[in-house]
């Protein structure tokens, strides 16, 4: 994987879970068996400290999308609405102006592991490069409990709508997994499009 992104042109996607590219934190680490801060599910022990921040900043312009799985088992996302009371739509546009106000980078300290040799910098992390990641129908599940976020496309219309508005939108949206479409009367294809198709200052297939 690596040796096809140095040595190869085409433009690639990065898929992750929010801690492995989390623009709340800049600390850095190649381990994916670390704990969030929160004082919340601490014996969760499968976040990341910005482990993908790596290969934004040896690949940068290889990159096309970064999905942002914000349905990442006990996430930020899921601690600042079940335990602060943020409402939903709140936090995306909180995400997207974070973003801006940080000139759409994020900072990170690569040089709390000297085996990488990177030095602290900031790292471009355009907005249109973001792609938001929801969890479909299957973080309704009784067994899932508060572990996985799910966000109502009510929550994602009203936030996409106003960061249109404002000119901060991401990329566009999406969501795993096609096969629970429909599970819990949830159907993202459908709605996540006419999102897009009503909210979105540009349009993409891809």
């Amino acid at each position: 994987f690596i040796y096809e992104l140095e040595y190869s042109l085409v433009s690639i996607p990065i898929i992750n879970n929010k801690s492995y590219l989390d623009i709340t934190s800049d600390k850095f680490s190649r381990r994916v068996n670390l704990t969030y801060p929160e004082p919340w599910h601490d014996e969760f022990q499968y976040h990341g400290w910005n482990v993908y921040a790596y290969v934004l900043a040896k690949w940068n312009t290889s990159i096309d999308l970064i999905f942002l799985q914000f349905y990442e088992s006990f996430s930020h996302a899921a601690y600042q609405t079940s335990q602060l009371g943020q409402s939903r739509h709140a936090f995306l546009i909180e995400y997207c102006n974070t973003l801006v106000r940080n000139k759409e980078s994020m900072y990170v300290k690569f040089e709390d592991d000297p085996s990488v040799e990177l030095p602290n910098q900031s790292i471009p992390f355009p907005l249109s490069k973001l792609v938001f990641g929801f969890a479909n129908g299957w973080a309704l599940n009784d067994d899932i409990g508060e572990k996985t976020i799910f966000f109502p496309a009510t929550s994602i219309r009203k936030a996409y709508r106003e960061l249109a508005t404002a000119g901060k939108e991401p990329r566009g949206v999406g969501f795993w997994v096609v096969e629970e479409e429909g599970s819990h009367g949830v159907h993202y294809a459908k709605e996540l499009k006419s999102i897009l198709d009503d909210d979105g200052s540009v349009i993409e297939e891809i």
